[in-house]
């Protein structure tokens, strides 16, 4: 029922947004394939063997093991980050074996600063970075419109905090 209600009050939830990392990378591997695949061809290797498997064959194992291998680091800032606007402040939670939550109230709210890359403007993602009171700076990575989150977060930081104190007791014998 908790994370119901945590769920209710979130203004905006969000996790790194990796896919146009992915498919850069799938690009990548799919030149670099088209240009050795066409080397191979050009020099007539493509169907040589190589320890019972012609050269195309290894090649187009290589690549893939490759961009296999280059996903992982992708994936685990997936699935290890999550980010959650409130009306009270914003929490970022890292981890995957061991959690850490990080929450900035709008008391503790210094300033915030949006990067971007030439390519991370094409396909509109960004890093947020918020600085605390507390000389921390808390890096949001990859996230997917970085400029209407920080306008987001600007309205729940930035609102003032108003307390209202209730009736003020007199004590007789001091007044």
């Amino acid at each position: 029922m908790e994370e119901f209600e945590t769920q209710t009050r979130a203004l905006w939830t969000g996790k790194p947004w990796i896919l146009p990392n992915v498919l850069t990378r799938t690009a990548l591997v799919i030149g670099a394939a088209i240009g050795v695949f066409w080397f191979e061809y050009h020099f007539d290797l493509t169907f040589r063997a190589l320890l019972t498997m012609p050269i195309i064959a290894w090649t187009g194992l290589i690549l893939f093991v490759t961009w296999l291998l280059s996903l992982p680091r992708l994936l685990a800032l997936r699935a290890s980050n999550t980010y959650i606007l409130r009306n009270d402040g914003i929490e970022i939670r890292n981890g995957i074996l061991t959690s850490k939550s990080f929450v900035i109230s709008p008391a503790g709210f210094s300033d915030l600063e949006v990067t971007r890359s030439v390519a991370a403007r094409i396909v509109n993602s960004g890093d947020i970075i918020i600085r605390t009171q507390g000389e921390n700076d808390v890096r949001m990575e990859k996230v997917r419109n970085p400029l209407k989150v920080a306008n987001k977060i600007r309205e729940v930081m930035a609102r003032p905090t108003v307390r209202i104190e209730g009736p003020k007791v007199v004590n007789e014998y001091t007044a």
